[in-house]
């Protein structure tokens, strides 16, 4: 039975007192399942009949053998009469039979028996179609009242929650939901209302939509009649489905075609107004999103930094589409902190991503995943010089999103690939000018310094500054060797060592001549000897088409170094090899100029200026002549070419001799000379001694030396000058020679 007894009763009365005969007195009323009497009137209006014998009291069973007909259309389902000769009555009971047979409640007349003179039985049995007049009344009415209602929502959830309350209020069993449908009519499960008062996951309505997958609904009953489904359409458009469904706890009831009438009148007459306020809100919802798109688009095209136009665009989206995920694809790898996905064009069938990248156009594709039906919307992130990456927003189910949708998305993508553009060209700029300024910074310094040691030390320092990374190095090679030695590098215990040319990042500078960038995407750290790292970067240092060094940077963070890195090493190493082929020319001349080219022994000129410098700045030294005796004879009898051997063994017997802070120096010809600074006179002695005896017995052919000593202190020699203190070591050398020879003589 529909709606509650006494409402249904009271409209169906109206059908049966307009049939009862005229001037007929009698009682109509109304009783539950038990019995009692919960509703009673008069057959005739203004004429009340209340025989004493009729007890019709509310909430309680008629009493004594007038119960006897109300129990049998109770128990049987079928019309009693029952005639009451003492008193003069009559009793007839119609049963309001469920579908499944189980009577809910029962209409009773009460009259006296000498009023009627009609087949009473035959008159009850003709009150089920009033009955069903007083429902379709009542059907009208109640979709009337509820409709009305309706007019006041400006919101469709406000809506749907009254509607589906006033429809189960009414039917009275089970619970009632609405949920939204596709344009085909498939439900999305996203957008429901219901009268169940649990979470949405558990809730009965999101099984029986699992349950009825993706397939188009229809009006329908379903599971013996304990679902009724029944779609809402405005001129052909589907806009929700209604549907009745009793919990499991209620095994005692099923829902009939009064409860499918109402819900298809219902159904009817509420589209129109659900039309109207969903139209309300998808006006509003749009303008919604144009305020939130030009507000987007607007904070998009002012910010000029990559990370700040990603995150615009991830955070944003999800106001606009609240029921839809976002991912971004990007095809280039940005330093940004928005979490950002690489696209990959590797995939045997491409994604919808993918596909709309390649195409360059949107794209809206249905897929399945994990088992889950879900719709994919891929827009590619176009800017004026390429494609950059795609938007994708994923609902978490099949949907149709309207031209309207699309065209923003479209919008959207095509406004955020021109700003990230923008951003990456006005990043890039940044860059440019920043590793301008490094290049001429670093041009700049290696210009002031002739010196290999400070170059060293500001090319390992100025790599470490630029590309923060955990090592920095600059290794040399000799040429003809199969190693490289580290001559400066940012962690100082590593300078000295030495690394074979056979290892993977040399042997691949070494065969190409080329910058290396290597990076091991999770296969651990590269195989190489010097220092563990995930990223590497190594530049040749390439001087007359020879490869002399490289310089090394290494990290252990995989990814760590970008192409823009890559180039700007590759600068440095043109500015580091030729600073450093500068200071090693440099130094080249400088020894050549104070160097003998034929015994590499110091000048005559540089000695000089070694001596006034020792006078100046210490307390004492020596000073030692040496000639070479009978060394016209050594020409003489081999030859000039001889006689050159014999200087530069000579020469070499004397470096051997003496520290590397004592200077020896070719005077002219085949006289030579040592100083000693800070050295007294017998030590000096000793030392040419020492030189005199390595002559004597290591040079071939043999030759001896004469050698003349003079020694000076600031204490006695204040005033002496360097032309001085030769005159008395050649005074010396003088004596020495004409004393025999191969000896030593002090001054």
């Amino acid at each position: 039975m529909l709606g509650k007894l006494e409402t249904v009763f009271s409209y169906a009365a109206h059908f049966i007192l307009q049939s009862w005969p005229e001037k007929r007195p009698g009682i109509l009323f109304l009783t539950d399942s038990t019995g009692r009497v919960i509703n009673t009137m008069d057959m005739q209006v203004g004429q009340p009949w209340k025989p004493q014998e009729l007890d019709l009291s509310l909430h309680a069973a008629p009493a004594g053998k007038m119960y006897d007909p109300v129990k049998s259309a109770l128990h049987s389902g079928e019309i009693a009469v029952a005639t009451y000769a003492e008193n003069s009555l009559v009793l007839a009971v119609f049963p309001l039979r469920e579908r499944d047979g189980y009577v809910r409640a029962t209409i009773g007349i009460a009259a006296p028996q000498e009023e009627i003179s009609f087949d009473l039985a035959s008159y009850m049995r003709g009150l089920e179609p009033l009955i069903r007049m007083g429902y379709d009344a009542y059907i009208q009415h109640a979709t009337s009242q509820i409709i009305m209602e309706l007019s006041v929502h400006d919101t469709t959830r406000s809506l749907l929650s009254n509607l589906t309350g006033e429809i189960a209020e009414v039917i009275q069993k089970g619970y009632c939901s609405a949920v939204k449908l596709s344009e085909n009519g498939t439900l999305l499960m996203h957008d429901m209302v219901t009268t169940e008062a649990v979470d949405k996951e558990q809730s009965q309505i999101s099984q029986i939509v699992a349950e009825l997958g993706t397939n188009p609904i229809a009006p329908a009953i379903l599971k013996e009649n304990r679902l009724i489904i029944m779609p809402v359409s405005w001129n052909k458009k589907m806009l929700y489905g209604l549907f009745l469904h009793l919990s499991p706890d209620e095994t005692d009831c099923v829902y009939d075609e009064r409860d499918v009438a109402f819900l298809q009148e219902v159904a009817d007459k509420a589209s129109s107004a659900l039309w109207r306020v969903m139209m309300s809100e998808e006006l509003r919802r749009e303008a919604n999103k144009k305020n939130l798109l030009y507000q987007l688009m607007s904070k998009i095209q002012a910010s000029i930094d990559v990370n700040d136009v990603l995150h615009e665009i991830v955070t944003s989206i999800p106001s606009l589409y609240p029921n839809y995920s976002v991912d971004l694809f990007l095809t280039v790898e940005p330093d940004a902190t928005t979490p950002v996905k690489q696209l990959s064009l590797q995939e045997e069938r491409g994604s919808t991503s993918t596909r709309a990248y390649l195409e360059g156009h949107l794209i809206v594709e249905d897929i399945v995943e994990n088992g889950q039906a879900k719709t994919v919307i891929a827009a590619p992130l176009l800017g004026k010089q390429g494609i950059y990456g795609v938007l994708q927003i994923t609902s978490d189910q099949v949907v149709s999103p309207s031209p309207y949708e699309t065209d923003y998305i479209s919008i959207l993508a095509d406004t955020a690939g021109k700003a990230f553009e923008n951003a990456q060209l006005y990043q890039q700029s940044r860059n440019l000018i920043r590793e301008l300024r490094l290049i001429n910074e670093m041009a700049r310094q290696l210009n002031r310094s002739l010196n290999l040691s400070e170059i060293l030390e500001f090319v390992t320092t100025m790599m470490r500054a630029t590309f923060d990374a955990e090592f920095c190095a600059l290794l040399r090679k000799e040429p003809g060797e199969e190693s490289f030695e580290v001559l400066a590098a940012s962690i100082p215990e590593y300078t000295g060592k030495i690394v074979t040319a056979n290892e993977k990042p040399f042997q691949q500078i070494l065969q190409n001549k080329q910058t290396l960038l290597l990076a091991q995407p999770g296969s651990g750290p590269l195989p190489f000897s010097l220092v563990p790292s995930c990223s590497l970067m190594g530049v040749p240092l390439i001087v007359e088409g020879e490869i002399s060094g490289v310089l090394l940077v290494a990290d252990s963070r995989y990814h760590f170094f970008s192409f823009d890195d890559y180039k700007l090493l590759e600068i440095f190493g043109q500015h580091a090899s030729l600073a450093m082929t500068n200071a090693v020319l440099h130094t080249e001349m400088e020894r050549m100029v104070i160097t003998d080219n034929l015994t590499s022994l110091y000048t005559r000129r540089h000695l000089n200026e070694r001596v006034r410098a020792s006078l100046e700045q210490d307390s004492h030294g020596s000073l030692i002549l040496i000639d070479i005796d009978y060394f016209k004879q050594v020409n003489d009898t081999f030859g000039h070419q001889v006689g050159d051997e014999v200087l530069i063994q000579v020469s070499n017997l004397i470096r051997q001799s003496i520290r590397d802070t004592d200077i020896a120096a070719r005077w002219g010809g085949e006289e030579l000379a040592v100083y000693l600074p800070r050295v007294d006179e017998a030590t000096a002695h000793a030392v040419a001694e020492r030189i005199r005896r390595c002559v004597e017995m290591e040079t071939s052919p043999q030759v001896t030396i004469s050698s003349g000593l003079a020694k000076w202190n600031k204490e006695i020699d204040a005033n002496l000058s360097v032309e001085a203190l030769f005159y008395q070591a050649d005074l010396a050398l003088y004596e020495a020679k004409n004393s025999g020879r191969n000896q030593v003589v002090l001054a």
